[in-house]
């Protein structure tokens, strides 16, 4: 079986996935940030931007999961739809040019943030889009360019609309939202097993303090492991803006 394709392995959400992965696949990296490979890892140093290179790094793959991205959500459109939605249309044409016949996209639960509302709790995978910012609409384009793939090529196309990942537990309002570094390998794991088709789902831990639904996700055979409670204590007020996806007393 080829390598599992990580784009952005070198990146926050990369680094700690790739552990996780090794245990059942070997990797290709692919990220313009060269790193230090590990046992089973092989490099591909460039961006993916650049013609050609996507078809280069797919070949051969059996999955790709697709983590490089713009995550900034002050960004403006044009930034974001550069780094993330042209380079995911790119990295899925490359996939459909090599037949491969799995792929994870990275979602962001910020595709449904303006739902983090009361009034709106929990939320389900499976309401209509509500985007909260220039980086959430990029998103919810990603996952549809996931979805036109799937119909296309009749591969298996995951979306993990992921929570806080690889970010500390300093401020309250992100309990509800995080995913642990241990987490999120399993998430990515269980993507991968999926079957042919679309789909989305939310990516967060058990946390006590959760108001996304996960149920779907752990269809796909994930069991989070862990919870924020414990750094509630600790856990302090919001200290600078982020977006409308968190308003009120989670807005400074």
């Amino acid at each position: 079986m080829g390598p599992v394709v990580v784009t952005g392995g070198f990146g926050r959400v990369g680094r700690l996935v790739r552990p996780a992965l090794l245990e059942e696949y070997r990797l290709r990296i692919v990220d313009r940030v060269t790193g230090a490979a590990a046992p089973g890892e092989e490099v591909v140093a460039g961006d993916l931007a650049e013609p050609g290179l996507a078809e280069e790094a797919l070949a051969g793959a059996a999955a790709v999961v697709h983590l490089a991205a713009d995550p900034r959500t002050d960004a403006r459109w044009e930034e974001v739809y550069r780094a993330n939605v042209a380079l995911t249309r790119r990295v899925l044409d490359a996939a459909a040019t090599r037949a491969v016949p799995r792929v994870v996209l990275a979602s962001s639960v910020h595709v449904m943030g303006e739902y983090n509302r009361p009034e709106h709790r929990p939320v389900d995978p499976g309401w209509e889009p509500r985007p909260c910012c220039s980086y959430g609409l990029s998103k919810l384009v990603v996952e549809s360019l996931g979805r036109l793939h799937a119909e296309r090529t009749g591969a298996s196309v995951v979306c993990l609309r992921l929570g806080a990942t690889g970010y500390p537990l300093s401020e309250r309002r992100y309990l509800g939202v995080w995913l642990s570094d241990r987490d999120v390998g399993a998430l990515m794991l269980a993507a991968l097993r999926a079957g042919p088709g679309w789909s989305a789902h939310f990516g967060m831990s058990a946390n006590t303090r959760r108001h996304w639904d996960i149920s779907s996700a752990m269809k796909l055979g994930y069991e989070p492991r862990d919870d924020s409670e414990p750094y509630a204590a600790a856990a302090g007020p919001p200290t600078v803006p982020i977006c409308r996806m968190f308003v009120g007393e989670d807005a400074p």
